[in-house]
């Protein structure tokens, strides 16, 4: 008798010498003498989670990719992961769930984790993306920086230099100029991190 939702599981102590105290009831009441040996044989079980345990894995295959584009334009985010069982992934810009908008931003599976895709790409959208994936016993994560520029870079004039755009910068603090120049210094900046659950 199994009882229910246990695999491997055997039947009660009980029921299993029942069957022998009444042979042993029955053979005393005609006076005869009877010997009850019981003899605890361990049972082979296994539990069915440590054997999918020793499967599972999750991986970050790749670094999420940084992209600098322009308005207008379409970029594409990509989560490369794998993992067993197969992970779910979340979006976040800046921290905060990505809200899908229709025929504008959408993400979706790949064979190779998951895709987030910006279409008529704004300034608005520049920020920080992460890409969470997770499958129950592990979390992986990695971040990329999409910086969404008005047009095409300036030319250089003579005489200009890096130091020129950064004290220009300084002197507008909360500006756009000072954002593109947070984000132009933090695009080399990769961030991919692996937790056990």
């Amino acid at each position: 008798m199994l009882r229910p939702g246990r695999l491997g599981a055997r039947p009660p102590l009980p029921v299993l010498l029942l069957p022998l105290l009444l042979a042993a009831r029955g053979a005393a009441a005609q006076e005869t003498e009877l010997s009850v040996t019981a003899e605890l044989v361990p049972t082979s079980s296994w539990n069915v989670s440590s054997e999918l345990d020793k499967d599972s894995f999750l991986t970050l295959d790749e670094p999420m990719n940084n992209i600098t584009t322009s308005l207008g334009q379409t970029a594409e985010l990509h989560c490369r992961v794998s993992g067993n069982p197969p992970p779910t992934i979340r979006w976040f810009k800046n921290d905060a769930p990505v809200v899908q908008e229709p025929r504008r931003i959408s993400f979706r599976a790949t064979n190779y984790g998951s895709r987030l895709r910006i279409r008529n790409l704004d300034t608005t959208d520049t920020g920080y993306f992460q890409c969470v994936a997770t499958n129950g016993k592990k979390v992986v994560s990695t971040t990329g920086v999409l910086f969404v520029k008005f047009g095409p870079p300036p030319t250089a004039s003579p005489g200009s230099s890096e130091r020129g755009l950064r004290h220009a910068c300084c002197k507008c603090p909360g500006t756009f100029a000072a954002l593109a120049l947070r984000v132009f210094n933090l695009l080399s900046t990769r961030t991919s991190r692996v937790e056990e659950v």
